[in-house]
């Protein structure tokens, strides 16, 4: 019955005619998976403005009869991890998703974006089990992952609330990590790891500030760069506009930053690279991935932001 009620509150918020250019693949006859990125959605029960602007970004994901293999979610998916915040966020995902796999990650914000440690235990609990609701998951932890034929997501959350909203990734998440990675290095499979926050000295010049970073930043990146497979890793949080520094590649790993796709003003950014509806569409083809950048609320590309990334 909530599930219901949230998709038909949905409705009532939010309802367009405008027409959004839907996006085409590169190669579909051989296109394995698709995927949609989003970040930092910041879904706030009294904020009208940003529900329409999430509304918009997920009915340009959708427009067209376009329909991705998943729909991810970088973290911060609310403002401030209220129930009702959850609710109104898979209504408006569940309203447009069709078949579409959700994976999401969660952020600082979804945690009571505090360094309380009981706040994390209550709001990382409503977290999980809204996701395991809303989208009849599993899950009993803030890190998990899904594997298909061609691709493996993982995705990671922290442990814990921490000051200066500084990720806590435990020695544990880090030694599962390693495993799941070392499974798709077998399997000659590439990985998409989706977390919050950023790894030091990685995306832009944001990735050198204190807040953005985890506790455990050195040894998670080894565990991406030791593992004999090629990694994509998301993350969002710092909320910088798409620019040179948005993708940075290191050997197997190429780290990507996304803005907020739920808030205008991302930083560093004019309209065009910074606005809200700003995520990236990932197709996975034999070999390689093609990523691009596009505005998914205006329906429209970001010129000069595309990358083929090889998976052999």
């Amino acid at each position: 019955m909530v599930k219901l009620l949230s998709v038909l509150i949905s409705f009532l918020l939010f309802y367009t005619e405008a027409f959004v250019t839907p996006y085409s693949y590169k190669d579909k006859d051989n296109l394995k998976l698709s995927a949609v990125i989003l970040s930092d959605m910041h879904t706030e029960s009294n904020s009208n403005s940003r529900f329409l602007k999430i509304g918009y970004t997920l009915e340009g994901v959708y427009s067209g009869g376009n329909s991705p293999d998943v729909i991810a979610f970088a973290g911060d998916n609310t403002m401030n991890g209220q129930g009702i915040e959850w609710l109104d966020f898979y209504g408006l995902v569940n309203r447009y998703r069709k078949k579409s796999n959700v994976l999401v990650a969660f952020g600082n914000h979804d945690f009571g974006n505090t360094d309380d440690e009981n706040q994390y235990k209550k709001l990382s609990k409503r977290a999980i089990d809204s996701y395991n609701y809303y989208c009849q998951k599993n899950i009993d932890r803030v890190y998990y992952a899904e594997d298909y034929p061609d691709v493996r997501f993982i995705i990671l959350g922290s442990e814990n609330n921490a000051e200066n909203t500084v990720q806590v990734i435990s020695g544990a998440q880090i030694e599962w990590l390693e495993k799941q990675l070392g499974e798709c290095a077998a399997e000659k499979k590439p990985a998409v790891v989706i977390n919050h926050n950023l790894i030091y000295a990685t995306t832009g010049r944001q990735s050198y500030f204190g807040f953005n970073l985890t506790n455990n930043n050195d040894r998670l990146q080894k565990a991406l760069t030791d593992c004999g497979t090629a990694v994509v890793y998301v993350c969002g949080h710092s909320h910088f506009g798409i620019s040179d520094g948005t993708v940075y590649s290191d050997g197997n790993v190429t780290y990507i930053n996304l803005p907020s796709a739920g808030n205008d003003g991302n930083y560093d950014a004019d309209e065009e690279h910074g606005s809200h509806g700003i995520g990236m569409l990932l197709e996975v083809y034999d070999g390689r991935f093609e990523i691009t950048f596009r505005n998914f609320s205006k329906g429209r590309n970001i010129d000069g932001y595309e990358l083929t990334i090889e998976t052999e």
